[in-house]
């Protein structure tokens, strides 16, 4: 491990955030052979003693989240309001998997002699994204560590230092030795991990990585991959939708983190009647969000996370006019890269061919397409290789219930933004989006594998022998 890692700040490139050494193969197989070696204690602790650490890091969590909260805003760029809240959701995850999360794995007796139980799947790796470098991998680690797992955590290589200061609030929580290792690394070490001997791995991130992930297992179709990708996600507008509701949410959709969660929304399906007040509406909020430092107050919307990821994104945005569309909106920051502004791009018709209408965009744009009526709307949200998010902007719960089971998403909202969510209920997307494990609630399912039981008492009877078989 001679190559350090260095985290310098998008936002101010003389704030050098800390530097981690480099694990390579060899670094990331005694990582998980100390891992291994933890399981077997760990597993045997019950949930009892497990829940006791795991309410211990909740609550110093808790105690430490403005601390973090800095710390994402410094190192990812996240403005310190948006920061703030994904500090803040650290700590009732432990509640939700120790409740709702246990119970969907908790002893299942359909009838006397018959039982089935869940078991830890042994080591498994978590891979934690840039864009959300505590809650996302956090959202992994807890229900893995609950269900008996011990964990191989690879934090994101632009956000090294949010997950160095998680692996510490672990340990002074009192977790074992061994039982949460972290390997810090880019691609390489991504690649190390996936190819060691874990038993799974939960990966939240873009679709590009996660096919990289599957690639590097195809020998090795025993181990678990649960997969949160990317999204290219929807907002179907419809003419009987509150206008200042539906821009503020599609506003917030778009625009959100810079951009860059999984569930902001690319396409925006207007109907006709509403479209040009919509767009007009739209452009002034878009245009009125204050960028600036992450730290400073009332900023909005900070920078993106890195010289790389601002690169990509430009070069996708400037792929819109070859597409067809027609560029209604682009804010200049006023400030260096990695700073943008949001920017919106129109097209006459729902037709998505070009890749810069069907591949996610990791940054503040989106289209507008105009649409006759819901049905085509639907239509046109489900013209697309990822399956995450959508939303759906009407007065009519009839409208809404429509879409219910017709538009092909892991996650549909009604009259709210495509970024929220809840923990208590399951996050994830179909195609492109993932591969139907979905997390939130339900994590604790994948962390798991099911064991089934025929059980008895009963002494021997003669007469439950089939014909023709001797008595022993």
């Amino acid at each position: 491990m001679s190559e350090n890692l260095e985290s310098v700040s998008p936002s101010d490139p003389s704030d050098v955030v800390g530097r981690f050494p480099v694990a390579d193969a060899a670094a990331v197989d005694d990582a998980v052979a100390r891992a291994r070696a933890a399981f077997p204690a760990w597993r045997d602790a019950g949930l009892a003693a497990r829940a006791a650490v795991l309410e211990r890091f909740a609550r110093i969590a808790g105690e430490r989240a403005e601390e973090l909260a800095v710390l994402i805003a410094r190192e990812v760029g996240k403005a310190r309001w948006d920061a703030a809240g994904e500090a803040r959701l650290l700590a009732p995850k432990v509640a939700v998997t120790l409740g709702d999360g246990m119970r969907l794995v908790a002893p299942l007796e359909p009838a006397p002699g018959q039982r089935a139980t869940w078991r830890p799947r042994g080591v498994l790796a978590v891979y934690g994204p840039f864009n959300f470098p505590a809650h996302l991998p956090n959202g992994h680690i807890v229900p893995a560590l609950a269900t008996g797992n011990t964990v191989v955590f690879k934090p994101s290589e632009i956000a090294p230092a949010v997950g160095a200061w998680m692996a510490e609030c672990w340990h002074e929580a009192g977790l074992p030795e061994g039982v949460l290792e972290m390997v810090q690394g880019g691609p390489e070490t991504g690649r190390a991990l996936a190819r060691s001997e874990v038993d799974g791995i939960l990966f939240t991130g873009s679709y590009g990585t996660g096919r990289a992930l599957r690639e590097a297992t195809l020998d090795a179709p025993e181990k678990l991959l649960a997969l949160e990708l990317g999204g290219s996600n929807a907002i179907l507008v419809c003419a009987d939708a509150d206008l200042e509701l539906a821009v503020a949410e599609t506003a917030l959709s778009v625009a959100v983190s810079t951009g860059q969660r999984c569930t902001c929304a690319r396409r925006l399906f207007v109907e006709r009647a509403v479209l040009e007040e919509f767009q007009e509406r739209l452009c002034r909020v878009l245009g009125g969000l204050r960028i600036g430092p992450p730290l400073e107050e009332g900023v909005f919307m900070g920078p993106l996370a890195s010289a790389d990821a601002h690169a990509r994104f430009e070069t996708m945005r400037s792929q819109a006019a070859a597409a067809g569309g027609e560029r209604v909106l682009s804010v200049d920051p006023g400030l260096p890269a990695p700073y943008t502004g949001a920017g919106l791009v129109r097209f006459a018709s729902t037709a998505q061919t070009h890749p810069y209408q069907r591949e996610e965009l990791f940054g503040p744009e989106a289209a507008l397409y105009p649409v006759d009526d819901l049905d085509e709307a639907i239509a046109a949200a489900n013209d697309s290789d990822y399956g995450l998010a959508a939303s759906v902007l009407t007065r009519d719960r009839a409208k809404y219930k429509r879409c219910v089971g017709r538009v092909r998403t892991g996650l549909l909202n009604w009259n709210k933004a495509t970024v929220g969510a809840s923990g208590r209920l399951p996050f994830g997307g179909s195609g492109k989006s993932g591969n139907d494990r979905p997390a939130g609630v339900t994590s604790t399912l994948y962390c798991t594998a099911p064991q089934a039981h025929l059980e008895s008492e009963a002494v021997f009877d003669p007469g439950s022998l089939p014909p023709g078989i001797p008595r022993p």
